[in-house]
């Protein structure tokens, strides 16, 4: 809404600006001046005012398409300028008019083209009409100041529209890409969320008759998971702040106590980490989880953040069936993003061997799961 806002004013500013060829048409007011000492007879001023019309749908033609046709256009503006001269001495304006139409062509060889042919066609309608020679020498300084300046206009009118065409493909694939990160967080979150919720909705059920006070309880955890996955639904939305690392461990491995697991956690700061790949191993310990709840069939996960200089490890195993082989595509994402920020997942063995785990490591290459 805000950019429909500002765009539209900007247009019309663009086309108000000096820099405009529409403005030029103010000394169009030179053409009227000598019927201002001497009343036209009527066939002069009829004519006259027929030349200025077709003058105008040549003049706008030319300048909004600024290809090949204001060659002709020109042309015969240079024409008409001779031919209305001897009567009313104000139509030589369109000389200089027609310099204003060949400076607005984008294709700097037919200007240049142009150009010689205006010039030419100056000496021969000079010669025609017996003018003197400081007239002909006065229209080609003029002329060619005002050709000069119109091309200049125009390529600075070029390099506006294209600058602006590069700020709309960046705005945009700003807009493409921030809807990416959303999506991306929220299948992250919401899947690891809702395994957990899941998880423990099957746990009260069961235990609805056998044990009110354990299903109660497990009632109340699913309230706080859901209001605690609420927030972090708002922070992915808004991108607000992000939780940092260790608080994201913490709260990977206080979901995997209450669904049941024996976690150990390891956490060295790594919150002076790019933000880009925060996020992703964020991602790392959000898809493991999830997995180690829906597939590992695990009874024990170790969680590990660890850095030695500029080097980071960080893990997440289980001792359960190998959950991991069962993520699927979501792995592949999930190695794909951790390979953006400079990062490499390797899936191999967990705990004593069993189960499956999940390390992120720099700069070190990843194995195939």
């Amino acid at each position: 809404m805000n950019g429909a806002t500002k765009t539209g004013p900007r247009r019309w500013l663009r086309f108000l600006s000096p820099h405009q060829p529409w403005l030029y048409l103010i000394y169009l007011v030179l053409y009227f001046l000598p019927w201002f000492h001497r009343v036209p007879e009527q066939t002069d001023l009829v004519s006259g005012l027929l030349a200025i019309g077709l003058f105008l749908a040549l003049f706008f033609v030319a300048m909004i398409r600024r290809d090949w046709t204001a060659l002709p256009a020109a042309g015969l503006v240079l024409v008409m300028a001779y031919v209305l001269m001897p009567a009313n001495p104000g139509a030589a304006v369109l000389v200089i008019y027609a310099a204003a139409m060949l400076g607005r062509m984008r294709q700097r060889q037919l200007m240049l083209a142009g150009l010689f042919a205006w010039a030419a066609g100056l000496a021969a309608g000079n010669f025609l009409l017996g003018l003197p020679w400081t007239y002909l020498a006065g229209f080609l300084a003029f002329g060619g100041l005002v050709m000069a300046a119109t091309a200049w206009s125009a390529a600075r009118e070029d390099r506006e529209a294209m600058q602006e065409e590069l700020q709309a493909e960046a705005a945009a694939s700003a807009v493409e890409a921030e809807r990416q990160r959303i999506a991306r967080d929220l299948h992250d979150l919401l899947g690891h969320t809702l395994s957990v919720v899941t998880l423990k909705a099957e746990i009260a059920q069961r235990l609805f008759d056998a044990d009110p006070e354990r299903a109660r309880s497990e009632l109340g955890e699913i309230e706080t998971i859901s209001r605690n996955a609420l927030g972090e639904v708002r922070e992915a939305v808004t991108g607000l702040r992000r939780r940092s690392l260790s608080e994201a461990a913490e709260e990977t491995a206080d979901r995997l106590r209450s669904a049941g697991l024996d976690v150990t956690l390891t956490l060295e700061a790594m919150d002076d980490l790019p933000d880009v790949q925060q996020q992703a191993i964020r991602m790392m310990l959000r898809e493991g989880a999830t997995n180690i709840l829906r597939h590992a069939q695990a009874k024990r996960a170790d969680i590990r953040l660890r850095r030695a200089g500029e080097s980071i490890n960080v893990s997440l195993l289980d001792d359960g069936v190998g959950g991991a082989r069962y993520a699927g595509r979501g792995l592949d994402d999930l190695r794909d993003r951790l390979c953006e920020t400079g990062l490499d997942l390797v899936v191999g063995p967990g705990i004593d061997g069993q189960g499956s785990g999940l390390i992120v490591r720099s700069g070190q290459p990843g194995e195939a799961s």
